[in-house]
């Protein structure tokens, strides 16, 4: 299909994105073709959801198996850790059976001081100690104290326990109920949100991560998607191919 020279240079309708709580934003919308706009991102998650890449079940994000093991796969990757190294780490603590007995900080420790298979042969662990005592703290409330059932109760209820801010209790959430009321706002989707126009530049995480949390959700309402879904296709689409999107900027 060859699009007219005039469509090219046609930046999309202007909305206006209303979160809760926020002033609304207006934002230059862009077409599905266009990359890097609003309207791109909502169609590439068309795209996942009509493919199969992101098949119809709440479960569709998860890591683990149930609340333990999603805590326990968030807490052991994220923040200054390769993806492959958290999975690696999360399936070593599993394997040894620690994530659904009383357990100390001391014997997690232990398994993750181990050399950790890797695509390149094994890897060692940053942050041993510090993750070992968050995650037995979190196993040991997880224990003693039923969590809330619904996305937002229980992500206050995470943001209780050391070692977990905004973003990892969001991507439990996200996980572990496939919620469209949380968001995870990593690196990825930042960008790509300031890059859409959606955020402002000015916005950060550690001072604004409600806001950007609130318009990313009026993101995916506006264009007619699960937020999980969103936040998912940005991750995986920006994290596999991050030339392609570093070169636009």
């Amino acid at each position: 299909m060859t699009i007219p020279i005039e469509s090219l240079r046609d930046p999309g309708p202007q909305v206006v994105l209303s979160p809760a709580g926020f002033p609304e934003r207006a934002v230059r919308w862009g077409r599905g073709w266009q990359i890097g706009t609003a309207a791109y991102w909502v169609a590439l998650t068309e795209h996942a959801i009509r493919d199969g890449r992101l098949p119809g079940s709440p479960a569709r994000h998860r890591i683990g198996s149930d609340l333990a093991e999603e805590i326990a796969a968030c807490l052991l990757g994220g923040y200054g850790l390769p993806h492959q190294v958290g999975l690696a780490a999360f399936e070593a603590v599993r394997a040894e059976g620690l994530l659904h007995v009383p357990v100390t900080p001391h014997a997690i420790e232990l398994v993750l001081r181990r050399p950790l298979p890797a695509r390149s042969g094994t890897v060692r662990y940053r942050f041993p100690a510090q993750r070992a005592r968050y995650l037995a703290a979190a196993l040991t409330r997880l224990r003693m104290q039923p969590p809330p059932a619904s996305a937002r109760a229980l992500r206050e209820w995470l943001l209780e326990l050391p070692g977990i801010g905004p973003k990892t209790a969001g991507w439990i959430v996200r996980n572990h109920l496939g919620s469209s009321e949380v968001a995870v706002i990593d690196v990825h989707v930042l960008r790509a949100g300031i890059e859409a126009a959606v955020f402002d530049p000015s916005w950060t995480p550690a001072r604004h991560y409600s806001l950007l949390e609130a318009f990313f959700l009026a993101w995916a309402r506006y264009g007619g998607v699960n937020a999980a879904d969103l936040d998912a296709v940005v991750w995986a689409e920006r994290a596999r191919i991050p030339s392609a999107y570093a070169a636009r900027r």
